[in-house]
């Protein structure tokens, strides 16, 4: 089985617990696991972690799009439901619009 991370994931490790100067195993585990088909992100957190500029954004990038993936076809069918389920949920739409901005 794979797991697809999200942006938190990372953010909070190195601003936490497994800083990348002090933890530097837990940065090894996940390329690791990446490179054994276990441990995924997508290009969307990829773009959020280079905004922050710092030492995540460039760990980030050495790891490129075998770590990041971009979304493929099947892929699609499930935004559309997601998308749907945020607006019919009864959600204000400026938090939809946030959500939708921002979903990943």
């Amino acid at each position: 089985m794979a797991y697809l991370l999200d942006a938190n994931v990372f953010i909070e490790a190195k601003n936490r617990y497994y800083g990348l100067d002090f933890c530097p195993g837990f940065w090894d585990w996940l390329v690791d696991r990446n490179a054994a088909g276990a441990v995924f992100s997508i290009e969307k957190v990829a773009d959020e972690l280079a905004a922050g500029i710092d030492e995540l954004a460039d760990w980030a990038d050495r790891r490129g799009a075998g770590f990041f993936l971009k979304p493929d076809q099947p892929v699609v069918p499930g935004l559309v439901r997601v998308s749907q389920w945020a607006k019919d949920s009864g959600f204000d739409a400026a938090a939809v619009s946030t959500f939708l901005d921002a979903a990943d």
